[in-house]
């Protein structure tokens, strides 16, 4: 069974509980086989069921799915290049954790939330955001793994291997690169993402940010003598 099959046999059953044990079984079963396209078709309903669910009876079984849905969908539209539209998931998810009280309950999921919200920011080049996710995730850790594992990916991006232009790390950056990066999604649609795709995709970075008066270095004039593919 495919994945339209089985969003079709989801749209058949009648309560929310029935789809989202089906979708998220599949989900579950064919984990390393989906793309993130797929993925994204089956966590966008699952996102709204959790939403429900959530809004009918919130405690913290029904916001942990809720979570884990606008996390995913948001890492799997970065994984699909078309980042922009993860901002909007990660912020809510953010929100709501805001929302929750500070208990004891609730600490470990705190500390892992954040820190997958960190991983999305950090996938997808918004450092300021990573670090402030990982920060808070911190402030959670209830285990020494957990806090080796926060000091770790904040020390990856204050000390990234390659060097990257600081003024990604300013607002006037942030505020413009998803509506530029959704841009370049459509410009650059029907070239194809082999080798040498960064040397067509940088240009044209370079350009549109230039529009918004940011000027920027990609990161082969950054890091002089490395071999970029």
């Amino acid at each position: 069974m495919d994945t339209t099959e089985i969003l079709q046999q989801a749209e058949s059953l009648t309560t929310d509980e029935e789809k989202l044990m089906l979708l998220a079984g599949f989900i579950g079963d064919n984990m390393d086989n989906l793309e993130p396209t797929d993925f994204i078709q089956l966590l966008t309903p699952l996102q709204d069921i959790t939403r429900r669910r959530y809004e009918e009876n919130p405690i913290l079984d029904t916001i942990s799915d809720y979570m884990v849905a606008l996390i995913k969908l948001a890492e799997n539209y970065i994984r699909d290049e078309r980042g922009w539209l993860a901002t909007p998931l990660l912020v809510k998810a953010e929100k709501l954790l805001c929302e929750q009280p500070d208990t004891d309950e609730n600490a470990q999921w705190k500390c892992q939330s954040y820190s997958d919200i960190g991983e999305c920011y950090s996938m997808n080049d918004r450092r300021i955001y990573a670090m402030k996710a990982y920060r808070q995730a911190l402030k959670y850790a209830t285990s020494e793994d957990d806090k080796e594992n926060c000091e770790y990916c904040l020390g990856r991006l204050e000390k990234p291997t390659l060097k990257y232009d600081p003024v990604e790390d300013t607002e006037a950056y942030l505020a413009v690169i998803d509506e530029v990066e959704r841009r370049l999604y459509e410009e650059l649609k029907d070239e194809p993402r082999g080798m040498g795709f960064c040397f067509i995709y940088w240009p044209a970075k370079e350009a549109l940010l230039a529009e918004y008066g940011i000027e920027w270095h990609s990161p082969s004039l950054m890091n002089p003598g490395v071999i970029f593919d």
